[in-house]
């Protein structure tokens, strides 16, 4: 471990801006493949993880077993990461070696707006009509209450079909 990941874990963004400034690798990696953009990402230091970004940290980066920032946010059930690390390009469909995406990690979490995030985003993402169109296509009450419950859903949004 860095002093990076370590300052990043401990959410010191003082001493992250010091480091980044004095030159320090942004993608280090330990043992296991991680670098602080995964451990600010699953601690949910959502400024640690803006800082990292802006200074150029990979939004990608999988561990040794697959994570991704990405996938650790949604693990966790860290809303606002996970829209931030979508609205920097973060690639939702990359998998574990076990074959896990953040969407599924999600659902297997019960994290119903880290869902309903990546089901919007996915759906947009695609070309295809957004999640909350779906769900009213096709009569699911559950699927639009959840999606209905998300900020970044457009209930007013107009698809081209």
């Amino acid at each position: 471990m860095t002093a990076l990941h370590l300052s990043s874990k401990e959410n010191l963004s003082d001493i992250v801006r010091k480091l980044i400034s004095h030159g320090a690798h942004i993608d280090a990696v330990t043992m296991k493949g991680n670098t602080a953009l995964h451990i600010a990402s699953l601690a949910g230091h959502f400024d640690i993880v803006k800082q990292l970004i802006e200074a150029g940290a990979n939004v990608d980066k999988q561990t040794l077993v697959g994570f991704t920032p990405l996938y650790m946010a949604a693990q966790e059930n860290h809303l606002d990461i996970v829209h931030y690390l979508l609205n920097k390009g973060a690639n939702q469909s990359l998998t574990t070696e076990d074959g896990f995406t953040p969407l599924a990690v999600a659902l297997q979490q019960g994290h119903d707006l880290v869902v309903a995030a990546l089901l919007e985003r996915d759906s947009r993402s695609r070309g295809g009509l957004p999640a909350l169109h779906i769900a009213a296509k096709k009569d699911d009450v559950n699927a639009a209450s959840l999606l209905l419950n998300n900020p970044e859903v457009n209930v007013n949004h107009q698809s081209q079909v």
